[in-house]
């Protein structure tokens, strides 16, 4: 009884200090317009070319649970992830390393925090998945088809997302950006192996509950079979976008047909969270201060002893040099390249040597495999762009570079500067590739991307004060202009890419920035 209490304790102070939170509420709001457009047909399941179901519960319900396992699954455990580390920060976790509280109990109230968090987000699908249920008014209300896909399918996907952050966050390497890269990257292998594993609306097969760890499948599989029954002539398969069909052929569809197989493997997801949760108390450190990294003990472990202390001597008289008459001339490149060294700190020499290889490939391949290898070699430093802005913030330093003379403008032209360089050093590959074959229109979207990405970079960070709403938005950026959605290609990766728009938004994000920092210096 008393294990219990404590983990309640733990798990409701910090999901109350997480709901206090901005990012909570921008959560929130997320949810209620993809919950608006999931119920009004806007967020559209569909079967190819154009066959749609007609909207009940069953079909909002199924809708919504779609759209809260993909985008909890993505975007959640950015959500979630840093409760860990706050406690780091913060000194919080040294006190509770003075109590008895185990690793387990520790970890198992994080999860159950992280849970409560997105599970508060398929709470409020639910709710507004009735209420525009009975505000369309297209059919009765069916609670029971329009919520057992929410609760049985989308509770133990963000369940096991809710894990992963626990995980992420146990692990010291995984716990920075680096794990929030590679979490979605994983993320995307994921749903890509459980899509080509599966076999949605394959005749005489059925998806595997065991793999489908969002539960799009299951929903798929039972949607593409109930539009084959109307139209014979559907070659299968399942789709999920926002898409506005003119005249959809549409089919009527009364939900999932339940099975104890589909309940089997829910319940195998929420174990197999709760098995993640109890490995990530195998290597978390309990906030122990004395696991110092190797280098660091190798450091002290070399050092010689300490030197005995010689009889005290007379000091000569010491004179202050006198301050020259005139103001010292301001040097902006020294400030220049204290950025870029700042900028590239820590960075070991394979960083140096994958980049370079990643120039040389630019370089060598056919003109499009290079514009694919220009935007690898641009993801490549993320987890240097994001710092941006935001150093200040994460180190404490703020009052020692506020006080800078204008550091608005030295401090933060000098950190765009040396993060353009980057990018110009990174992508000298392409940029030489495109001068050798005298495409224009190449240089001038490879230019206006080195300009933008820097810029991006350095709101973000002074916006937010943190490096983490880059490092989301910039990969997934990236992730679709490597799918060709021409909107979005500052690069010109495609025929139809609006580049040109790109130099005008690189400017108002760096007056944004600019604005941004002359308020925050006022404030403080």
């Amino acid at each position: 009884m008393k294990t219990l209490r404590v983990i309640y304790h733990l798990a409701r102070a910090d999901f109350l200090e997480r709901v206090r939170r901005y990012s909570f509420l921008i959560m929130l709001g997320l949810v209620v317009w993809l919950g608006y457009l999931s119920a009004s047909g806007q967020m559209r399941m569909r079967v190819p070319p154009d066959y749609t179901g007609v909207i009940n519960s069953a079909w909002v319900g199924a809708t919504m649970t779609v759209t809260v396992s993909l985008l909890l699954g993505w975007v959640g455990f950015y959500i979630v992830k840093g409760s860990v580390s706050r406690d780091y920060e913060t000194g919080v976790g040294q006190i509770m390393a003075t109590t008895p509280l185990s690793r387990p109990l520790y970890m198992l109230g994080k999860w159950l925090s992280n849970f409560a968090v997105l599970g508060i987000a398929v709470v409020i699908m639910l709710v507004e998945g009735i209420l525009m249920n009975l505000l369309l008014g297209t059919h009765d209300l069916d609670l029971l088809a329009l919520a057992a896909p929410l609760v049985v399918i989308a509770l133990p996907s963000v369940a096991l997302v809710a894990s992963f952050a626990v995980l992420f966050e146990s692990i010291g390497w995984l716990r920075g950006g680096l794990g929030n890269v590679i979490y979605f990257f994983a993320f995307m292998f994921a749903l890509v192996f459980s899509g080509e594993v599966g076999s949605i609306g394959t005749p005489g097969k059925i998806a595997n509950p065991y793999i489908d760890f969002t539960g799009w499948q299951i929903i798929g599989d039972s949607v593409s079979r109930a539009a084959r029954a109307v139209y014979p002539d559907t070659a299968g398969g399942f789709t999920f976008s926002i898409s506005d069909l003119a005249t959809p052929n549409t089919f009527l569809w009364n939900g999932i047909a339940w099975t104890l197989d589909i309940f089997l493997s829910r319940g195998f997801f929420l174990l197999f969270a709760l098995g993640i949760v109890m490995l990530s108390a195998l290597f978390f450190d309990r906030f122990n201060p004395s696991r110092l990294s190797v280098r660091r003990k190798k450091t002290e472990s070399d050092s010689p002893a300490p030197a005995t202390v010689p009889e005290p001597i007379a000091s000569p008289s010491i004179h202050l040099t006198p301050l020259p008459a005139t103001r010292p001339v301001f040097r902006f490149d020294a400030l220049y390249i204290a950025e870029l060294k700042l900028l590239l700190k820590g960075q070991r020499w394979w960083w140096y040597v994958v980049a370079a290889g990643l120039v040389i490939a630019q370089l060598s391949n056919a003109p499009d495999v290079t514009r694919i290898l220009l935007v690898v070699a641009w993801l490549w430093p993320i987890l240097l762009l994001s710092g941006l802005g935001s150093r200040e913030s994460r180190y404490n330093t703020r009052e020692m570079v506020f006080s800078a003379p204008r550091p608005v403008l030295t401090q933060l032209p000098a950190a765009w500067l040396a993060a353009f360089s980057l990018m110009t050093l990174t992508g000298s590959g392409a940029l030489v590739k495109f001068l050798m074959m005298g495409d224009a229109h190449s240089l001038l979207a490879w230019l206006i991307g080195a300009l933008f990405v820097p810029s991006l970079a350095l709101t973000f960070g002074v916006l937010t004060g943190s490096s983490k709403t880059f490092e989301i938005i910039y990969v997934l950026w990236m992730y679709l202009i490597l799918n060709k959605i021409p909107a979005i290609d500052f690069i010109g990766m495609t025929p139809n890419s609006p580049w040109q728009l790109y130099l005008g938004l690189s400017l108002v994000l760096l007056a944004v920035s600019a604005v941004s920092r002359q308020i925050q210096m006022k404030n403080r």
